[in-house]
């Protein structure tokens, strides 16, 4: 009788271990949001002293405001927080460029405006803000 009281109650608890593990999400490293006019195609992060840019991130479609997480991890192999060239290409295939810019976990990237003149802004997971111009120009 001992052992099977003993048996179920360590089954109970490697269930509930398990199903609270289950329950964990990890936050992602950045969000970004396109309040551009226009849809996103390709989404691009590198680490600043990369002589060009890695592979997208996302080539997912991402409409005018939406949202979507970024990690570390999809800027190669070793990547965490520091300086960073961001990009992204739109539907119209315009570049939208931002270079040199200090990216740490918990932080959101979001770019408006369209073609004519766009603009990052960056928040930091500490809550200050910048703002910087995007670099645009055809694809």
């Amino acid at each position: 009788m001992k052992r099977r009281i003993f048996a179920l109650a360590l089954a109970c608890l490697t269930l509930a271990a398990l199903l609270s593990a289950c329950g964990e999400t990890k936050e992602p490293d950045l969000r970004f949001t396109n309040n551009l006019d226009t849809e996103i195609h390709n989404v691009y992060l590198s680490p600043a002293e990369a002589e060009g840019w890695n592979d997208p991130v996302s080539v997912d479609k991402l409409g005018s405001g939406h949202t979507m997480s970024i990690d570390f991890s999809k800027a190669g192999e070793g990547a965490g927080p520091g300086l960073y060239d961001f990009g992204v290409i739109d539907e119209n295939a315009m570049n939208y460029d931002l270079y040199e810019v200090t990216l740490a976990v918990g932080d959101k990237i979001e770019i408006s405006g369209n073609a004519d003149g766009a603009t990052y802004t960056v928040t930091h997971a500490d809550g200050t803000q910048e703002t910087f111009d995007a670099w645009i120009y055809a694809n």
